[in-house]
């Protein structure tokens, strides 16, 4: 929510509404928007009927959070463009955007391939405030990841040279 609120002039400038959906409780989204200061919408899904038939919670999360992802709705109502994201890869906002031009131009347009997708590497400031909440509220998915997260490095590093 961070990224597409540091880019929003640029999400207006295509004449698009954003809206972004929580499954948090609408106080704690409303002190969400606070803190974070957006621009647009947040909805609140706290029964997660949207986001089931979507098919997106994550049940390896904090017993099911969803997991990002991105719609573009055209003029005429329809999906035509997708991404289902994870939490260290997720799609690049640059074809997000070069998307939304295209669709100004022509709102016939379709989503042609799969969103090109960035890799999230947290900063070791990240790696230690995720610790922190772990310890304090944590549960065996959370330490799962924590275990893990040498093997997901090693995982982008082996991806990124295949991708060469």
């Amino acid at each position: 929510m961070a990224e597409i609120q540091k880019n929003y002039d640029t999400y207006a400038k295509f004449n698009t509404r954003v809206f972004a959906l929580s499954m948090d409780s609408s106080r704690q989204s409303a002190n969400l928007v606070r803190k974070l200061g957006l621009s647009f919408t947040l909805l609140c899904d706290d029964d997660k009927k949207v986001i089931d038939l979507f098919d997106l919670r994550n049940p390896l999360e904090h017993d099911g959070i969803a997991y990002p992802a991105t719609f573009i709705i055209s003029p005429a109502g329809n999906i035509c463009y997708r991404s289902l994201d994870g939490t260290a890869k997720r799609v690049d906002l640059t074809d997000e955007l070069a998307f939304l031009e295209q669709l100004q131009k022509d709102s016939g347009h379709v989503q042609p391939a799969r969103p090109k997708k960035a890799w999230i590497l947290p900063s070791p400031k990240d790696d230690w405030r995720i610790s922190m909440n772990m310890i304090s509220v944590g549960n065996f998915a959370d330490w799962k990841n924590l275990f893990l997260l040498p093997i997901n490095y090693l995982k982008i590093l082996v991806s990124k040279i295949k991708s060469r």
